[in-house]
């Protein structure tokens, strides 16, 4: 204790001044740092985007105009009346053949030349005249690397379909009196099935000036555009173009896959950026990464400038620590110096406790935070990307990747699956190139993993090492997958997949990864029309239970009758349920409380589904009700209007808006925003309805129903009726 004393009593103020001048440097370098860091990946990532972006535009001008020749070659494939034949045999075609060969130079601005070649001729043809093979290879059109007999070789031979000469000096009386560019790029196009002919596409050099030179903001960027095909440099264009490496780019390029890296190319750095267009033809940008970096020295002074500032708080608030501690420290001499005995190995032993604890308790906290975010994700309740990716940042995740999926998995040894899970989330906290997390569905006694990635292949090595882990420590483990995806508007479908799935593991193989496209067909698509929404979503905002009610029985029995997947059911009813999330006007939470998509998975026949989507529907309308949401004057008075009278043929939306006292453009912008469907629309399904209810219960003629609904015309009325429901009015009083 007199030890103690004596320390706390020699205490030296300088010691002190020191000590949080030290705290205080280390405040600002960390700060620094930080800011540093942040303004660095910042504007790297702009920097990278802006290449990608601008090398996007790049490869979709151009594969539109690729496109462009394989539609020619398709058509010249389909012309046998006019292809196909010897000059010297039937010279009357050649007239109907430089025709065509003439429409289809002006549909492009692409080529300069199109030539046509019958390998069993000895000429070929432009949009002008035609010239024999012999004179075109020896002086008409002369490559700089090809002589005649190579180019004669290359045509003749068997190569690929599609074959492109790099840009290169081509000479010939002939072939310059066409364009006036030394520079030229040819194509070279079989035509398909029997590649008896080839296509030569002359293309200017100017053409790809205009391309591969588009106007930037930023007049500094110094970088280079390539295309790349077989090997080959086909072309290049910007600062470096003509300087660089061919021979060490390519080898770099040979199995390039497509995305951003920096790389090393003649002793220089440079990000070099790559797409693959579906032609086969790589396109890259390589941007010295000097420009990278003067982006961020110039703005060096201006973070300097940021730390200066931040520093001034700091130091403030370590002076007022410096003082707390300066004052507790007094306190504790007084205490000392009255003798006082105090255990003092207790106290560091309390005050690790309380360090743990705390440390423990803001860990479980994050944990927590992160099982919401999942949870929220799959159930779809984020409204925009931006919106998810700032939820999952707030709870350490980064979700900023172009691919996610959902994994399912479950054991029967439940003793080994806690451990299990645990050791899984260690193993995607582990990983760099990925990022995700897992929660436990109590109702289903699941674990859901969530991962994101940029690639596939990241995803399935880490998918790998998870389903280990679980056989690992349980003997019979079971994971299942979603197929890939890049929206996020797609959280719950993803759920619903993998859950399919899972539902599939007792018919397939589960000592593998039981995969979605293995176990369901996606059989969704196109089997709600839009009528029926329409009906759904109009009695929903009138506020009319039974309509609502009688529109989900039509869905229940129309899709019961397109004898849907369990799959399909659960997609469409999800979509459906999204759709009564739009109409729900109260706290989001509230509802997504009542409907998740964790609920829907549990639904596992049409009754399931009627009954959640008619609880659904009364739920919503009360919540309208509840809050006072009601149609406008107009639009109300307009309802009763035309239920009231349409049977009159009379009744048109012009008339209607009469009585209202309005202008028709007024009646149907109301009507649009109150009911978002236009009045007409309304009127026809009012029709609709009653025309269905007469087929059903009267034996009514067709003539009399088409009278009754306010169609003079029968005609008319069978067209609408089709249109509405699919059938005519004699199918539908017959099923």
């Amino acid at each position: 204790m007199n030890k103690l004393k004596k320390e706390l009593n020699s205490q030296n103020v300088f010691i002190y001044i020191l000590v949080f001048f030290l705290i205080i440097i280390l405040v600002i370098a960390v700060l620094g740092g930080y800011l540093f860091r942040y303004y660095y990946t910042t504007v790297y990532s702009d920097f990278e985007s802006g290449n990608e972006e601008r090398l996007s535009s790049i490869v979709s001008r151009h594969e539109n105009d690729i496109q462009i020749l394989e539609d020619i070659a398709t058509q010249i494939g389909l012309s046998d009346d006019v292809t196909r034949f010897r000059l010297e045999e039937q010279p009357e075609k050649a007239i109907r053949l430089e025709e065509q060969i003439r429409r289809y130079t002006t549909v492009s601005q692409f080529f300069s030349l199109l030539l046509y070649w019958y390998h069993e001729d000895d000429y070929l043809y432009s949009f002008s005249t035609s010239i024999s093979l012999h004179s075109f290879l020896e002086n008409a059109c002369v490559p700089e690397t090809l002589s005649a007999k190579d180019f004669h070789s290359l045509l003749t031979q068997a190569k690929p379909q599609f074959y492109i000469l790099p840009e290169q000096n081509v000479d010939g009386a002939w072939i310059n009196g066409y364009m006036a560019d030394r520079k030229k790029i040819i194509y070279l196009l079989d035509v398909s099935p029997k590649l008896e002919e080839t296509l030569i596409f002359i293309v200017p050099g100017s053409y790809y000036d205009r391309l591969l030179t588009q106007p930037s903001e930023n007049k500094e960027e110094h970088r280079t555009d390539f295309l790349y095909y077989n090997g080959s440099l086909i072309v290049s264009r910007g600062d470096d173009a003509g300087t660089l490496p061919e021979e060490e780019l390519c080898a770099l390029l040979s199995d390039r896959s497509d995305g951003s890296e920096r790389i090393r190319l003649d002793g220089r750095r440079y990000l070099l950026g790559v797409q693959t267009g579906d032609s086969g033809i790589l396109y890259g940008s390589l941007q010295p990464m000097s420009v990278f970096h003067d982006k961020i020295m110039a703005e060096q002074w201006g973070i300097t400038l940021i730390v200066l500032i931040c520093a001034i708080p700091a130091t403030f608030a370590v002076t007022l620590a410096a003082g707390s501690i300066m004052r507790r420290i007094r306190r504790m001499n007084l205490l000392l110096n009255e003798e006082a005995h105090y255990d003092l190995d207790s106290i560091e032993n309390g005050i690790q406790l309380l360090v743990t604890s705390y440390r423990d308790t803001e860990k479980e906290a994050l944990s927590l935070k992160k099982t919401r975010f999942i949870s929220d994700f799959v159930r779809g309740s984020y409204s925009s990307r931006q919106e998810a990716i700032a939820a999952a940042q707030e709870c350490g995740l980064n979700i900023n990747y172009k691919l996610y999926l959902v994994a399912l998995t479950k054991s029967r040894e439940l003793s080994n699956e806690n451990r299990a899970y645990s050791t899984m989330l260690e193993a995607i906290a582990g990983e760099s190139r990925t990022d995700g997390f897992g929660i436990h569905l109590i109702g289903n006694n699941q674990n859901l993993f969530l991962l994101f990635a940029d690639k596939k292949e990241e995803i399935e090595g880490l998918l790998d090492r998870l389903l280990a882990i679980g056989k690992e420590y349980c003997a019979d483990y079971i994971m299942a997958v979603s197929d890939y995806h890049r929206s996020f508007e797609e959280s719950s479908r993803a759920y619903l997949e993998a859950n399919t799935a899972f539902d599939n593991h007792l018919l397939l193989d589960n000592s593998k990864i039981i995969r979605f496209s293995d176990a369901a067909q996606k059989d969704y698509a196109s089997l709600i029309e839009e009528n029926y929404l329409n009906r759904l979503k109009t009695a929903i905002r009138n506020g009319d239970r039974e309509a609502a009610e009688t529109a989900v029985k039509d869905i229940c029995d129309r899709l019961n009758g397109e004898k849907a997947s369990l799959y399909a059911f659960r997609i469409l009813y999800n979509d459906l349920m999204h759709t009564l999330l739009a109409e729900w006007k109260g706290d989001k939470t509230e509802f997504n409380d009542f409907y998740n998509v964790f609920t829907l998975s549990q639904c596992l026949n049409i009754q399931d589904f009627y009954e959640l989507l008619c609880d659904a529907c009364r739920m919503v309308i009360d919540n309208r009700v509840g809050i006072g949401i009601q149609n406008s004057d107009i639009v109300q008075k307009a309802i009763t209007y035309m239920q009231d009278h349409f049977s009159d043929p009379g009744l048109t939306m012009n008339a209607l808006a009469e009585y209202l006292q309005v202008s028709a453009v007024t009646l149907s912008v109301e009507f649009r925003n109150e009911l978002d469907i236009r009045p007409s629309d309304y009127l026809t399904t009012l029709r609709m309805e009653k025309a269905k209810e007469l087929l059903r219960e009267t034996n009514m003629l067709i003539g009399d129903i088409t009278l009754a609904v306010g169609y003079e015309d029968a005609h008319v009325f069978r067209r609408r009726f089709k249109q509405y429901t699919g059938m005519t009015p004699g199918q539908y009083r017959e099923q």
